[in-house]
């Protein structure tokens, strides 16, 4: 994310300092680049969503087995 911000300055501060035709580009840069900015966010958010998911389905897991080994010891006695 630093490195979009270092750019997104980089094209603001090239966009005014040429004043005619870099102004022009400015219009249809920073649209780009935030859209990119959007993208690879909802891009980290998917992946934490999945990495959330996959934790869960661990978690579920292992208190089965834990549930079921509770039955198994409470059976046997």
């Amino acid at each position: 994310m630093a490195i979009f911000v270092i750019a997104l300055g980089a094209v603001v501060i090239l966009a005014a300092s040429t004043r005619g035709a870099g102004m022009a580009a400015i219009v249809y840069a920073l649209p780009v680049m935030v859209g990119g900015a959007a993208i690879y966010a909802l891009g980290a958010i998917l992946t934490n969503l999945i990495a959330i998911r996959e934790a869960s389905d661990r978690q579920a897991a292992a208190l089965t087995e834990l549930v079921a080994q509770r039955r198994t010891a409470t059976l046997s006695t």
